[in-house]
């Protein structure tokens, strides 16, 4: 029997894929709810940093039934001291969006609100958390679907970050290269006067550039796959493009592309084209 995805019912967790849990320790099966033994206190100190979900389950004919994560899914929440949270979701076919939102906590009731959709807190120590809920959004048809939904997450260092996590912020465009000869040999040809990229951690994105008085800004949404290093932008009328990127070992940031645009001819031309690209300084 085909198995569909359930989402938790939330503008903020509308992009991550939870499904619904098993039995865990602190948790037992009086309607996935414990009398709060077994959290942390007070629950918004030890809540904050990152976590990675590992398992979710639901509730189905009185027992906890396991729905697997797919293959390459994956989600994680980093809870900050300023009480926004950063949502890292990566879908089955690689790519990963971030998203943001802010968090609190309610210590009489043992309740998280993430957004717009607040869980319980079953149980939280210094390496993991559960959380349960009412409701979930089957990610293929969108029904919302009530019933009792637990999600198993488990702390990760803060230093680890994903590729996604690495580009948020602005590149400001240093120099750009052709390979020739199998070599990629530097060519400031067409390259702009200022030209700059920003990622942002709400999945937007900008692109300026300027000649001269001649100014130019396109913005569009952004994803990346994190093993192959692919960025997709999509603009508002759905158009995409894609190049892929890599941080390099001394922080800048490469950028590849197989068509670059002739000034001179104003043709687009194939090869294969790098730009370099240089953190700006907050």
């Amino acid at each position: 029997m085909k198995k569909n995805c359930l989402i938790p019912n939330s503008i903020f967790l509308a992009v991550c894929c939870l499904v619904g849990m098993t039995v865990f320790t602190g948790c037992d099966d009086n309607n996935g709810k414990n009398d709060k033994t077994g959290i942390l206190k007070p629950i918004a100190e030890h809540i904050t940093g990152k976590w990675d979900m590992e398992e979710s389950h639901r509730k189905q004919d009185g027992k906890w039934v396991e729905d697997h994560i797919p293959e390459g899914e994956g989600h994680i929440y980093t809870m900050r001291t300023d009480g926004t949270a950063l949502s890292v979701f990566t879908a089955p076919d690689g790519y990963t969006k971030l998203n943001v939102g802010e968090w609190k906590v309610d210590e009489a009731t043992g309740k998280l609100t993430l957004g717009t959709m607040t869980v319980d807190v079953l149980s939280l120590d210094a390496t993991s958390l559960v959380m349960g809920h009412d409701e979930a959004r089957d990610s293929e048809t969108g029904e919302i679907m009530e019933g009792e939904f637990i999600w198993k997450f488990s702390r990760m260092d803060e230093i680890q970050k994903t590729l996604a996590e690495q580009l948020v912020g602005k590149w400001i465009l240093s120099k750009s290269y052709e390979k020739k000869g199998g070599e990629w040999v530097e060519d400031s040809n067409g390259l702009p006067d200022e030209g700059w990229h920003q990622y942002r951690a709400d999945a937007t994105f900008t692109a300026y550039s300027r000649t001269g008085e001649n100014k130019f800004t396109s913005d569009t949404n952004w994803v990346v796959n994190c093993t192959t290093g692919t960025v997709r932008w999509t603009a508002e009328n759905g158009q995409s493009s894609t190049a892929d990127v890599a941080i390099e070992a001394d922080g800048t940031l490469s950028v590849y592309y197989s068509n670059s645009f002739d000034p001179v001819t104003g043709q687009s031309v194939a090869g294969e084209y790098k730009d370099v690209m240089v953190r700006a300084q907050e």
